[in-house]
């Protein structure tokens, strides 16, 4: 014998505990709606504890599993995988031949040629970078995210590499008070790109950058900067060492 778990709360039919979710997606509730289309806002309530809900989608939910229902379904924790059968995309890794591995790989690095080969895909990736970093300047310029040198906290302020904090300790110990710099500058070389000086001395209205090995790239950035910028270099890092550089030098 089927258990009566309540009536239908829109056309009162009676109802048992596993026709109750289907039944506003059927035909059967003339008053109800089907669950793919946009429900229908309304006032009802729930007959057991009085609660209100606003779709018929919900009073179903909810008597389903409302206390005060004599015959309420027990809901069950969901734990992933453990103690049940079956795979996921762990275990079928853990199984997978070598020759699958490889067909996976193979067919991924294919697909990515393609996708990169096609200029379209490359304008698109590159403007959506732009606009990133023009909207969220500190995650570009957080020294944590570039590059593959070592990177320090101090006062606060995190460096990439040492040179950086060479530099930065000096200039505090003569009073320049450097700042990182969030605002960034336009230049070209092989498209549109931004360059972010590591520093800005706001007395002497200077931008520097400290640099290690110099490029191509750095030259068209420098280049076309707009405003008075220092480069720090190895030579300028061992005078700061030895106690004997000035920013004239």
């Amino acid at each position: 014998m089927k258990k009566l778990l309540c009536s239908c709360c829109l056309c009162k039919n009676t109802l048992t505990t596993n026709q109750l979710p289907i039944h506003y997606n059927s035909k059967q509730c003339k008053t109800g709606y089907l669950w793919s289309q946009k429900p229908k806002k309304t006032n009802l309530v729930c007959e057991f504890c009085g609660e209100h809900k606003k779709t018929a989608q919900s009073i179903s939910q909810h008597q389903l599993y409302c206390k005060q229902n004599p015959h309420a379904q027990k809901k069950v924790p969901s734990y992933g995988m453990r103690g049940k059968k079956g795979a996921n995309q762990y275990t079928y890794g853990a199984i997978m031949t070598d020759g699958t591995k490889h067909k996976i790989r193979n067919s991924t690095r294919l697909a990515n040629i393609k996708r990169w080969s096609i200029p379209e895909n490359k304008l698109k990736h590159a403007l959506a970078m732009q606009k990133a970093v023009r909207e969220n300047p500190e995650s570009y310029t957080n020294p944590i995210h570039r590059g593959r040198v070592k990177c320090f906290e101090y006062d606060g302020v995190r460096f990439q590499g040492s040179w950086e904090l060479i530099f930065y300790k000096w200039a505090k110990s003569k009073g320049l008070d450097p700042v990182r710099v969030k605002q960034g500058f336009p230049y070209v070389w092989n498209g549109q790109r931004t360059y972010y000086p590591d520093f800005y001395l706001e007395s002497l209205r200077l931008y520097v950058e400290v640099k290690g090995y110099k490029t191509d790239r750095d030259d068209a950035k420098w280049q076309q900067f707009p405003n008075k910028l220092l480069v720090v270099d190895k030579k300028a890092i061992d005078r700061i060492k030895q106690d004997s550089y000035t920013i004239e030098s």
